[in-house]
Parts: structure tokens; C-alpha cells; sequence
């Protein structure tokens, strides 16, 4: 800032997960929409734009679920906790 203050988000006040810790191993990202859809995210095309060291909760608004919903939760999870079953129906929007 031109005063040499620093500018922080809220996000990162509160030790929020940032997208670069999808990519730590045996983790990965995960979109869970509130109709119980899940699918895992491939976050490549964010690090790709550099948007590694974002925080993934402002990262929601670009994806879209089949039920309609223009905004996903993500979570960053181990690989142990992904789904056995099917998962999907989540897309990566811009």
C-alpha cells in the first residue's frame, strides 16, 4: 500500500487453506455442493492463471453444480477420506 502498510485478506487472518496445499501429498480438493453432490476439482487450471496461493473459499464462485448451484464449498481432503462411491456432477466454470 502507498502508506507501506501491509494488505491482508480476512482469509489469510484466519489461517485459511490456500489452494497450493491441494497439491501437498496424499491430499486433494474437493467441491461438496449442499444437494450432497461431491467431485474432486483438479485445480490445474488455477495454477496455471497463478492462483496457487489463494485461499479456495474465494475460489467457490467458479464452480457450478447440476442442481443449479452457482457456488461450491471446496475442502481440501487426504485420500483417505475420498468417496468410494460415485461422485460428480461438479464443474470447474471459468
Amino acid at each position: 500500500m502507498a502508506d507501506g502498510a501491509s494488505h491482508r485478506t480476512l482469509g489469510a487472518d484466519l489461517g485459511a487453506p490456500r489452494l497450493n496445499q491441494a497439491l501437498t501429498a496424499r491430499s486433494s480438493l474437493w467441491a461438496v455442493c449442499r444437494c450432497g453432490r461431491e467431485a474432486a476439482v483438479d485445480p490445474a487450471a488455477w495454477f496455471a492463471q497463478g492462483l496457487a496461493r489463494h485461499c479456495v473459499e474465494t475460489l467457490e464462485h467458479r464452480l457450478r453444480c447440476q442442481c443449479g448451484a452457482r457456488r461450491v464449498p471446496l475442502e481440501i481432503r487426504g485420500l483417505a477420506e475420498a468417496p468410494q462411491g460415485g461422485a460428480g456432477g461438479i464443474y470447474i466454470f471459468r
